[in-house]
């Protein structure tokens, strides 16, 4: 039997399907998944969004500051005697990643690499991604976040056959199944519990933190309001910055603060808006959108996640040029003129293609590959 091991820094909510589900396919295929993972700390603990697997080894990161730079090592090195691949995330400040490049030659494992290729939060040649891309050919294997991630790691010399598309995703066939399966009754009681009338509601949903431009938000929803007086805005998360849309609700009772929710508690609040509003960075949270048919509205902020790039403007969501007036004014002219009513079927039709069955199927391709390589 093949032995995989994946190391991780945290495991969030939205990770448990996909390793559950990986596990059992690998198993039919004679190999044995083992996954790694630390608890979260300092503002990523602050998202609220950790959770647990029974067959996980929890391991203690510990934590080097340097700087503004926190260095993360985690202690690995018992569990690799036995492993034919090791699969580790592709970040700059994980000091046990060094470690395994180095005894990977002195072991019989390979070492593969999970991740963004660059960081998407930077400049493509910041002082952070030229010292990554130093790296970057030095893994046995690529599982890549998307078509575009790979793309980017051929321009950077990694063999394209050493690289897998994994298609980023999450598990939401149950989020569309709870999405179906909320009563007329169900929206009548929260919206009056919100005090929402009529249907000219908006969503965010996600961490709260400086690259999800609460403030540029905020405003908007101020602007959006004078034109529109039965808007509504919920919030949905947590974060360093969820402060200040607390401080907003107090002041504003048409935004509404709900706090970090999970799975099926936090659908209804999407079945009761129209459109979900994100402006600053996009990642997996577009897949909220595909599955519970409310439609994005982002903007060409210039760091966002690999997963943007399943975003069609005007098919299966909206895009606006980054500025607040066009971006306001756009959510304007959807809300009034229920421009997101024809995107819905292609939301449907985009949950479908970029779904975790997908994921797992490539996560897995990738591996059998890999050590048949």
């Amino acid at each position: 039997m093949k032995k995989v091991l994946i190391i991780q820094n945290i495991l969030p909510h939205y990770r448990k399907d996909f390793f559950d589900r990986l596990k059992n396919e690998l198993t039919t295929h004679n190999i044995e998944l083992e996954f790694l993972h630390g608890i979260a700390h300092g503002t990523t603990a602050l998202k609220k969004d950790e959770c647990k697997i029974e067959w996980a080894h929890i391991i203690k990161n510990r934590y080097l500051k340097i700087g503004k730079k926190e260095l993360i090592w985690q202690p690995i090195l018992k569990y690799l005697n036995d492993k034919d691949l090791v699969i580790v995330e592709a970040a700059n400040l994980n000091i046990s990643n060094y470690i395994l490049l180095i005894t990977r030659y002195f072991s019989k494992y390979k070492l593969a690499a999970w991740g963004h290729g660059r960081n998407f939060k930077e400049a493509e040649d910041s002082i952070s991604n030229r010292f990554k891309y130093l790296f970057i050919n030095k893994f046995d294997w690529w599982f890549a976040y998307t078509k575009g991630v790979k793309d980017l790691l051929i321009t950077k010399g990694v063999n394209e056959n050493k690289i897998t598309d994994v298609q980023n995703a999450i598990e939401t066939t149950n989020l569309s199944k709870f999405y179906s399966e909320i009563s007329e009754v169900e929206i009548i009681e929260l919206k009056n519990e919100l005090g929402i009338k009529g249907s000219k509601t908006a969503i965010f949903c996600g961490g709260m933190y400086a690259n999800k431009r609460l403030d540029f938000l905020l405003e908007t929803c101020l602007r959006v309001k004078k034109e529109i007086p039965e808007f509504h805005m919920i919030f949905v998360g947590a974060g360093l910055e969820s402060h200040k849309i607390q401080e907003a609700s107090k002041k504003n009772n048409w935004i509404h603060y709900v706090g970090p929710k999970f799975s099926k508690d936090r659908v209804k609040y999407f079945k009761i808006s129209s459109i979900q509003l994100m402006p600053g960075i996009v990642g997996l949270g577009i897949l909220d959108s595909f599955a519970l048919e409310t439609p994005i509205v982002t903007t060409t902020f210039p760091y966002h996640s690999p997963e943007i790039e399943y975003l069609e403007n005007g098919i299966n969501g909206f895009k606006t040029n980054n500025n607040l007036t066009e971006y306001s004014d756009t959510i304007i002219d959807i809300l009034n003129n229920e421009r997101h009513l024809d995107i819905i079927q292609n939301c449907r039709s985009s949950a479908k293609k970029y779904s975790i069955d997908n994921m797992v199927n490539n996560f897995k391709i990738g591996i059998l590959n890999c050590l048949n390589g």
